[in-house]
């Protein structure tokens, strides 16, 4: 009962994630057709932009910038071995994954027409999530 119990919460909170994939097709259907002012405004400033031939631009956005640090942990690990004999032991080996810092990122190329219009968003960089999600880009972007 536990086991089945738990393997429902597991499926639900997964049901829950988001992937890149639906953060990009989340950004397309929100921002393109409109002005990438007002995507800046809501979402903070781009980090270069640079200009088209046909007049527009090109913007690299950059968010959700965050760091987390994992602590180091030991990991104890018991191996049935056989020695030369034939009879059966344990061996028992033990391994240090040290400390180590975590950064979150969400990164989009943005294309804009010369009136400012987003034309095209595509998620360049995208880190895994800060919680259980599977993208930095869906925990900024998911719908409810």
């Amino acid at each position: 009962m536990k086991t089945t119990m738990l393997v429902a919460v597991i499926a639900v909170a997964l049901a829950g994630c988001q992937t890149t994939q639906q953060a990009a097709e989340n950004l397309r259907s929100d921002w393109v057709g409109q002005s990438a002012d007002s995507f800046f405004v809501a979402n903070g400033p781009p980090v270069t932009g640079f200009p088209r031939d046909n007049g527009g631009q090109i913007y690299t956005w950059r968010g959700g910038e965050a760091t987390s640090y994992r602590l180091g942990s030991f990991q104890t690990r018991s191996v049935p071995t056989q020695t030369l004999d034939g009879r059966r032991t344990m061996t028992t080996t033990t391994s240090y994954q040290p400390p180590r810092q975590l950064n979150y990122v969400c990164e989009a190329q943005i294309a804009a027409d010369p009136q400012g219009i987003i034309e095209s968003i595509r998620i360049s960089r995208d880190t895994g999530g800060m919680g259980l999600s599977f993208s930095r880009c869906a925990e900024l972007f998911a719908r409810d």
